[in-house]
């Protein structure tokens, strides 16, 4: 059963493989292997299968229209006088031709689909990650955590600027550093920015349910609930998980109105 939803920044955010150990993509925090999709294997199997189907689609069709034309000029220099050859040439030669065109266009498929899973996978990580840095990335940024060349993020992350404009755009600071925006990811950053102080204040997240019981607090205050403040949490976990999902569809839409 996958668990797209980190425990600790609340973002579903696809995970990292370094080396043996699994790492969410949005706040680094360590997750349990095959928790979710990664990003270093999203789309691999398709595509490896692909280059497969093309192989052999590339060796039933040569192998088939050859050993057709071998036959064809065998049986016609034993029979000159007919066309039994070409009769048999044929029959072997044209299903090999349909065999080996159907192996080499599933390929290309499958090859096409594995692109845009990796692709959609990096660009939801990517989100996740923007939710937590106040809505602006570097490509620096993003290769730390996706654990790509700098040169890839860049591109992904330009990619991703032209193909979703209200959704990224692309600045540059004093510094000369190109910054990519992300208008829409500002709330989310602040709430986990939010729940990371209150952590650091108050200790452990289980705090809440163990001390939580409407305590009187210092000054006469009273603490919140242990209830309340989890049932809030959790509100807000299923409001941005149902943000990032519906992100997610529509880069899913526009990824395959794109290869139709």
């Amino acid at each position: 059963m996958l668990w797209p939803m980190c425990p600790r920044c609340r973002q579903n955010a696809p995970i990292v493989y370094r080396g043996v150990t699994a790492y969410c993509t949005a706040c680094g925090a360590s997750r349990m292997p095959l928790a979710t999709q990664s990003v270093n294997m999203a789309g691999q199997t398709s595509k490896v299968g692909g280059t497969v189907a093309r192989v052999f689609g590339w060796l039933v069709m040569g192998g088939g229209l050859l050993f057709s034309l071998l036959l064809a000029l065998v049986l016609q220099l034993a029979i000159p006088e007919g066309y039994l050859g070409y009769i048999f040439g044929t029959l072997f030669g044209l299903p090999s031709a349909v065999v080996g065109f159907l192996l080499l266009r599933g390929g290309k498929s499958l090859t096409k689909s594995g692109e845009e899973k990796e692709k959609s996978t990096k660009g939801q990580a990517l989100f996740a990650l923007a939710n937590l840095r106040g809505g602006v990335l570097t490509a620096v940024d993003a290769a730390g955590m996706l654990g790509v060349p700098t040169k890839e993020a860049d591109d992904r992350l330009t990619a991703l600027a032209k193909e979703h404009p209200d959704y990224v755009t692309v600045d540059v600071s004093d510094d000369g550093v190109v910054l990519y925006r992300f208008p829409n990811a500002h709330w989310n950053a602040m709430h986990y920015q939010a729940q990371q102080a209150w952590a650091a204040q108050q200790g452990r997240h289980e705090w809440w349910v163990a001390n939580g019981q409407g305590q009187a607090a210092a000054g006469g205050g009273v603490r919140v609930g242990a209830e309340t403040r989890v049932a809030t949490d959790d509100a807000r976990a299923r409001a941005e998980a149902e943000e990032a999902a519906e992100l997610e569809a529509e880069l899913d839409r526009a990824a395959a109105q794109k290869g139709r």
